[in-house]
């Protein structure tokens, strides 16, 4: 089960996220559904059914886990191919 805990082991595709920071000013506020992940960048499908290409290394982004649970992850840490990005260890936070 996907927990604040393991998200960054998880796959992204399918959970809601919102933009919280970037350095692109205009990304920030930006809302939707992953449907896409690739070694730099997400893929989402916004609230009135476009698709926007955010780049993981400049953003911020604050993910809805299942259980209704909001966690903010940078997305400098989730700069790998979602099938590397398991295999990874990281400090606790």
């Amino acid at each position: 089960m996907i927990s604040s805990k393991n998200l960054i082991y998880h796959e992204l595709i399918g959970l809601n996220l919102e933009v919280t920071d970037s350095s692109t000013k205009s990304l920030i506020g930006i809302k939707g559904k992953v449907i896409d992940e690739t070694k730099k960048t997400l893929t989402i499908e916004t609230l009135d059914n476009n698709e926007k290409l955010l780049a993981k290394d400049i953003s911020i982004f604050q993910f809805e886990v299942p259980d209704g649970t909001y966690i903010e992850v940078d997305g400098k840490i989730l700069l790998s191919r979602p099938e590397d990005r398991i295999k990874k260890r990281y400090k606790k936070i």
